[in-house]
């Protein structure tokens, strides 16, 4: 149960986070005591979500989770590590903008170089890229084309669109026919610094592969629990074939429970009317009108 003290301790420093980081910090849920901080230095950013215990601080620490799309598996633990040795260290405290200066701590420390060959890396490992861990598409024995050679497929993004302050824009490349092409179409919407610092890049691609008739496909949620699965069986119900399609989404504060996916799920079927791969419905309208008037 929650002491009056406790409450007023909370209160006091909600308004303070409030205060110091303004539209940085957003509620997520009020009841809950749910709150999201995003920290960002230079093009690089991490989002912190916290909760806040009912017997925080006297008893209980903040429970947190980290979001971000390239923040390597390694590189996450350290970072987790350093958050959790602050809350022992002061427990019975409140620690939240310790928390958040320990996070854009972490972010100043990156070196350039380092920083470079770390993203490249985790967009190495972003995806799962043929399910069992490898990231080749190329048959066993069959001579490796150099990335340097591959022409990356035309990129093109949706209009956004907003509900309730979280924004959704889909991207589409084609024809994508290799993981190669997969992984720079990614690292190309990464250069985009909007899009980097987006709070998820929901992925999903097919590949057929012309040999045997089969299929190379994959997805990835980037933080969003269920959201890319629902895209590939998107792209699978339609047939889209040698097409890779991302969604990103900024969280604007307000939890839309299931309309996220449906959210989701449109950004990524206006990108395939947009191409083709799925016939715009006022096409097939005026199709059957002129049909009918025959």
């Amino acid at each position: 149960m929650a002491s009056e003290d406790d409450l007023t301790r909370q209160v006091d420093e909600l308004s303070a986070m409030v205060a110091i980081y303004s539209s940085d910090w957003c509620v997520v849920d009020e009841y809950q005591r749910i709150y999201c901080l995003s920290v960002t230095e230079e093009e690089w950013k991490i989002t912190l979500q916290v909760h806040l215990p009912e017997t925080y601080p006297s008893q209980s620490s903040p429970e947190f989770q980290i979001h971000t799309p390239w923040l390597r598996d390694e590189e996450r633990v350290i970072l987790e590590s350093g958050l959790l040795s602050i809350c022992r260290e002061n427990e019975g405290e409140c620690v939240l903008h310790l928390l958040a200066e320990k996070v854009r701590q972490h972010l100043q420390e990156r070196d350039d170089s380092k920083s470079g060959s770390e993203v490249e890396s985790s967009l190495e490992t972003w995806i799962s890229l043929d399910g069992n861990g490898s990231d080749s598409d190329t048959p066993s024995g069959a001579p490796s084309v150099p990335e340097a050679e591959i022409e990356i497929p035309e990129i093109l993004h949706g209009e956004p669109f907003t509900d309730r302050k979280s924004t959704f824009q889909g991207h589409i490349a084609f024809p994508v026919m290799s993981v190669k092409q997969v992984k720079m179409v990614l690292r190309k919407l990464y250069e985009n610094r909007k899009i980097a610092n987006a709070t998820h890049n929901i992925m999903a691609y097919r590949i057929e592969l012309p040999s045997t008739g089969a299929f190379l496909q994959d997805c990835d949620d980037d933080g969003e629990t269920a959201a890319a699965a629902r895209v590939l069986h998107l792209l699978q119900i339609v047939d889209a074939r040698n097409v890779v399609v991302i969604v990103s989404r900024w969280f604007g504060g307000i939890l839309l429970h299931l309309d996220r996916f449906k959210h989701i799920s449109n950004a990524a079927r206006n990108m395939l009317e947009l191409t083709g791969f799925i016939e715009n419905k006022d096409k097939v309208k005026k199709k059957t009108v002129k049909s009918k008037r025959k």
